[in-house]
């Protein structure tokens, strides 16, 4: 089955790009706490924490001492010396902290299963999140974080979303998630969208096209590889930072789009090998029809010094592809 013959997933996909649409998706996530908590979050990760002041939010990448990328995070300044960190590897976020955080005082804490997260994404998400709560986000910007109240139980919105499109976040406590769920899809419905029912689509295709890719697709790469070079504070210390200097200077690699010619990408699996020429110049990490693009996308890690424009074949069937920027609308 062709990707594109799904109605479902395209009237996901248009949902999301021309009105404002709904979906449950909790991130894991970390509480970290503590009178040195800044300080370790800082040795942990490239951007610059501490502009963060309490109820604004920083995207972050974590590396290793090579300097390659192992998670992209949601940093959350939720009260003073108290931040939440949205990861879909939690679990592997703390042991890394607790080997590197030395004398340091800070705590951390897996709290998923205390907090539950709705998506609410599109054009019309703030009219939808205007009818749901106590106060009104109108003057709310990007990346913050604001405590608020659905039908008199305490939430925190955050204005954010993998979609590319004006959204929000909503947490809400995880015993009352049929409450929130109720009164989300009531205004969403009475804002003229609808849930999203397709996984596909919100997690992969609808963030493709907008040049989303998932921390899986990191893979061995450095943020100045990846067009991740503007969240690097390369003025103060971070683990991996002697490695992102000299990457800085003699990149190995680029994350790029390819454009596919064949009608089906299903044959193409996670990291296949990417041929120009017919030799291997890189991995293809994933790929998928993108239904308000009509046509099938994926991201690639390549060599550095191919150009846009190439045609390649990815995988052992030689599907062709073209080399384009990893932005697809």
């Amino acid at each position: 089955m062709l990707f594109k013959e799904d109605k479902r997933a395209r009237l996901d996909a248009e949902t999301i790009r021309q009105s404002v649409g709904w979906y449950r998706w909790t991130h894991d996530l970390v509480e970290v706490k503590g009178d040195d908590a800044l300080e370790a979050l800082e040795l942990i990760y490239v951007n610059n924490i501490s502009k963060a002041t309490p109820g604004r939010t920083k995207y972050t990448t974590m590396l290793n001492e090579k300097g390659e990328i192992i998670d992209d995070v949601i940093v959350m300044h939720m009260e003073e010396e108290k931040y939440w960190v949205s990861s879909l590897y939690g679990p592997r976020l703390i042991p890394w902290l607790e080997q590197h955080k030395g004398e340091l005082d800070v705590t951390t804490e897996l709290i998923t299963y205390d907090w539950d997260m709705y998506a609410v994404q599109g054009p019309d998400s703030p009219k939808a999140m205007n009818l749901m709560l106590e106060n009104p986000i109108d003057e709310m910007k990007r990346f913050r974080v604001e405590a608020n109240s659905i039908n008199g139980i305490p939430v925190y919105v955050h204005r954010s979303g993998f979609t590319g499109e004006n959204g929000y976040e909503v947490y809400c406590p995880f015993d009352k998630t049929a409450e929130i769920k109720e009164a989300i899809d009531k205004a969403v419905t009475e804002a003229g969208g609808r849930e999203i029912y397709t996984l596909e689509v919100y997690v992969r295709s609808i963030p493709m096209e907008k040049g989303f890719p998932l921390k899986q697709d990191f893979k061995w790469m450095n943020p100045f590889e990846c067009d991740l070079g503007w969240s690097v504070d390369l003025e103060k210390e971070f683990i991996g930072k002697e490695a992102t200097l000299a990457i800085k200077e003699n990149p190995r690699y680029q994350m790029v789009g390819l454009e596919f010619e064949w009608e089906s990408t299903e044959d193409i699996s996670i990291w296949e090998k990417v041929y120009l020429y017919g030799v291997e110049v890189g991995r293809c990490c994933q790929a998928i029809y993108g239904y308000t693009v009509d046509k099938n996308i994926g991201f690639a890690n390549i060599r550095a010094d191919i150009p846009e424009g190439a045609k390649v074949t990815v995988g052992p069937n030689g599907s062709p592809a073209t080399v384009v920027k990893k932005v697809f609308c």
